[in-house]
C-alpha cells in the first residue's frame, strides 16, 4: 500500500502562522496550545528551584506567564507529573506590566526608595500581600498604597513573621505550595545601582523564605545580572546560586518545537498528525483541560536525532547545497543560529523556517520541499536581523558596539576592535546615551550601559571591558589563540565577514 504524502498545501497554513515577533509580552497567559513543554526545562519550571537565568527570547516571561495561568499550568503538569504542579498556586512578586496590582511598578519602586524605605522591607511586604490575598484583612487593612503597606511591615516586624509562619503551615495542612514569580527584573530600576539594590534585598528575602516549606520564590534573570557579582555581595547567597539553572534550547528541542508547532495548527495539524501515524508510526496525544486541547509531541520526536532528521528530510532539502558537502540540514540551522555561547533563541529558529518557507514558494516551487535550502539561508539571514534587532532591546548599546565594526571580517585581534570604537567614540557615545536616558522619567524601558564599563577589572581599559560584556551575553567569543569572533547569528545583520559563513547583509 502506498503511503500518504505531505503536499505543501497541507502545512502552508502553519509556517504562516508563525508570528514574526514571537515574544511573550504582559503577564496574560499564552493560550495553551501553544505551549511545548521542553524536556530539559523541567528544572527551570520546578517550583523548588529559585534562581532561572536566560537571556532574551529563551522563554523567561513565556514561562513565567504560562506558570500564573491556570489552565496553562495544568497543561504543564500532565506533561511533567513530578512538579506536582496540580497543588501550587501561583502569583506575580514582579513583571514588566505597570498596572500589575500584585506588585509596585519601577516608579513606585523608585519613590519607596527615595523615601527610604529598605529593598528587603519593601519586597517582604510584596510577597506577604500576595500571599495573604484579599482575604486577609488584618495586616493591610486600610492601606491602599505601597508606601502604607511597608510602613505596616517596618512597624510590625513580629506580626509579619507570625503572618508568614501561618500562611506556611495552612498551605502545608491543604498538601498546597503557594510559588511568587519575579519577571522583568532588569526593569526595576533605572539604572543599575537601584537595580543591584532592589535585587539583592529581593534575592535576600528569597534566600530567607526558604526555610519555609511551602512557600516558594522563582527569579527569572539575565545573564549579565547573573554575573554581576555585587548582587550576590551578601551572606549565604551561595544557597540560592548553587540551585540556579540556565534556560537552554538544545537541537532537539527546536526541533520538537517545530513539530508542536505544526501538529497543533488549526489548519495544517490534523493532515501533519495523520501523515506522522501514517508514514513514521508516531502519534501525538491529545491532552484536554478546560476545554482546551493540546496534541503532545510523541516521546521520539522530542528526544531522538535519528527520528526528528528523518521527518525534517520530508520537508525540507537533506543538504544545504546539492550534495551533503554543505552540510546537513538538520545540524546545519542550528549551528548557524547559535550565539557565542551555542543558545539558540526559539523566535530565531521558527523565524528562520517561516522566511525559508516564504521563499521557496516563491522561488523553489517546483523543488518538491517546503524548505528549500536557498530559502533557509535567506531565512537565517531574516533571523539574524531580527534576533539583533531583539537583542538591541535589552542590551541597547550592542548597536553602538557592532556598527563601527561593519565591513570587517572576523575573527579579529583585540587591538582590530579597540582601533575601530575608539575611532568611533563608542565608550563615550554608550555612556552619554545612560546619561540622557536617566533623565527621561517615562522610558518604558532603561538604557543600561554595560555594568562592566563601571568598574573595569584591574589593568583593563573601557574597550576591554566592553569585549568581556559582549563575550558574557553571547555575542562574542574568544578563539584558540586569543583572537574575537562574532557568530553568524549576530554578524549576518551587523553586515561583518567571515571567511566560508553566510553571506554578511550589506
Amino acid at each position: 500500500m502506498n503511503q500518504p504524502a505531505l503536499h505543501r498545501d497541507d502545512l502552508r497554513a502553519a509556517f504562516e502562522a508563525i508570528p514574526e515577533e514571537v515574544a511573550h509580552h504582559g503577564t496574560h497567559p499564552p493560550a495553551p496550545a501553544s505551549v511545548y513543554v521542553v524536556p530539559g526545562h523541567e528544572s527551570a519550571l520546578n517550583p523548588n528551584t529559585p534562581v532561572v537565568v536566560g537571556d532574551r527570547g529563551t522563554g523567561k516571561s513565556f514561562w513565567s506567564a504560562a506558570l500564573n495561568g491556570e489552565t496553562t499550568r495544568m497543561m504543564i503538569g500532565r506533561q511533567l507529573k513530578r512538579l506536582r504542579l496540580d497543588k501550587v498556586r501561583v502569583g506575580w512578586g514582579y513583571s514588566s506590566e505597570t498596572g500589575n496590582h500584585s506588585h509596585p511598578s519601577r516608579r513606585v519602586l523608585r519613590k519607596l526608595l527615595d523615601e527610604g524605605f529598605r529593598a528587603e522591607d519593601i519586597w517582604r511586604t510584596v510577597i506577604l500581600y500576595q500571599l495573604a490575598g484579599p482575604a486577609e484583612q488584618g495586616l493591610f487593612r486600610g492601606a491602599e498604597r505601597w508606601a502604607e503597606r511597608v510602613q505596616r511591615i517596618v512597624d510590625d516586624p513580629e506580626t509579619e513573621e507570625q503572618l508568614f509562619a501561618t500562611l506556611d503551615a495552612d498551605l502545608k495542612a491543604r498538601g498546597e505550595r503557594h510559588l511568587v514569580v519575579f519577571d522583568a527584573l532588569d526593569r526595576l530600576g533605572d539604572d543599575w545601582a537601584r537595580i543591584r539594590t532592589l535585587l539583592r534585598g529581593l534575592l535576600r528575602v528569597g534566600l530567607d523564605l526558604r526555610e519555609y516549606s511551602a512557600i516558594r520564590t522563582k527569579f527569572f534573570l539575565r545573564p549579565d545580572m547573573w554575573e554581576d557579582e555585587s548582587v550576590w555581595a551578601f551572606p549565604d547567597a551561595s544557597k540560592l546560586t548553587h540551585g540556579r539553572v540556565l534556560l537552554e534550547w538544545h537541537r532537539a528541542d527546536l526541533y520538537g518545537l517545530l513539530w508542536h508547532h505544526l501538529g497543533n495548527d488549526p489548519q495544517s495539524g490534523p493532515a501533519f498528525r495523520e501523515w506522522l501515524a501514517a508514514t513514521h508510526n508516531e502519534h501525538f496525544e491529545s491532552v484536554e483541560i478546560d476545554g482546551e486541547t493540546v496534541f503532545v509531541v510523541p516521546e521520539s520526536l522530542r528526544t531522538q536525532d535519528k527520528a526528528q532528521a528523518e521527518v525534517l528530510r520530508a520537508i525540507a532539502s537533506p543538504f544545504m547545497g546539492r550534495d551533503r558537502r554543505r552540510g546537513k540540514t538538520y545540524t546545519w540551522v542550528p549551528t548557524h543560529l547559535a550565539d557565542a555561547k551555542g543558545q539558540i533563541s526559539p523566535r530565531s529558529f521558527l523565524v528562520a523556517l517561516k522566511q525559508a518557507h516564504v521563499l521557496t514558494e516563491h522561488q523553489y516551487a517546483d523543488s518538491g520541499v517546503l524548505l528549500h535550502f536557498e530559502g533557509i539561508k535567506r531565512g537565517v539571514q531574516e533571523a539574524s536581523r531580527i534576533r539583533l534587532q531583539e537583542l538591541q532591546e535589552d542590551y541597547p548599546w550592542i548597536k553602538q558596539m557592532l556598527e563601527p565594526l561593519h565591513g570587517m571580517t572576523v575573527p579579529a585581534t583585540r587591538e582590530d576592535l579597540q582601533t575601530r570604537w575608539r575611532e568611533s567614540g563608542v565608550v563615550d557615545a554608550i555612556q552619554q546615551a545612560a546619561t540622557d536616558d536617566s533623565n527621561q522619567d517615562d522610558s518604558a524601558r532603561p538604557y543600561l550601559p554595560p555594568h562592566a564599563l563601571e568598574t573595569p577589572a584591574a589593568g583593563q581599559c573601557a574597550e576591554d571591558a566592553l569585549i568581556e560584556a559582549a563575550i558574557e551575553i553571547g555575542v562574542m567569543s574568544r578563539t584558540a589563540d586569543g583572537r574575537l569572533n562574532i557568530p553568524d547569528l549576530f554578524r549576518v545583520a551587523a553586515g561583518i565577514g567571515r571567511r566560508g559563513g553566510v553571506r554578511a547583509i550589506r
